[in-house]
């Protein structure tokens, strides 16, 4: 993976850490690889989630979700996926729908 690529994906993470914290949520960092999930996330009803982000022009779901519950483990996994061109993010997590958050209204505004 070149620099710019790392440097497009670190900037992805600190987009998606902003829109999770606000939002409620509670970020750890870990030190992020190939193998181990992006940081942990605790939400606003004490759950703690593997966080996956992705920060591409074009959304793998079935390779990034198969990545996400890989690297959880046991732990429930979320997926962030930014949706390119836009201020929306695709979100997977286990035993959930897939929603579309906003970074900016900080709301599910589409569900599907």
């Amino acid at each position: 993976m070149g620099k710019s690529q790392r440097s497009k994906g670190r900037k992805g993470q600190r987009e998606f850490r902003r829109l999770l914290e606000d939002r409620d949520w509670q970020v750890a960092e870990l030190n992020g690889g190939t193998s181990v999930e992006d940081f942990w996330a605790t939400d606003e009803h004490g759950k703690t989630w593997s966080v996956e982000v992705k920060n591409t022009a074009s959304i793998n779901v079935r390779a990034y979700r198969q990545q996400a519950m890989r690297q959880a483990g046991k732990m429930p996994w979320l997926l962030g996926c930014k949706i390119d061109g836009t201020s929306s993010w695709l979100i997977l997590r286990k035993a959930m729908k897939p929603v579309v958050w906003n970074e900016k209204q900080m709301e599910n505004y589409y569900e599907m």
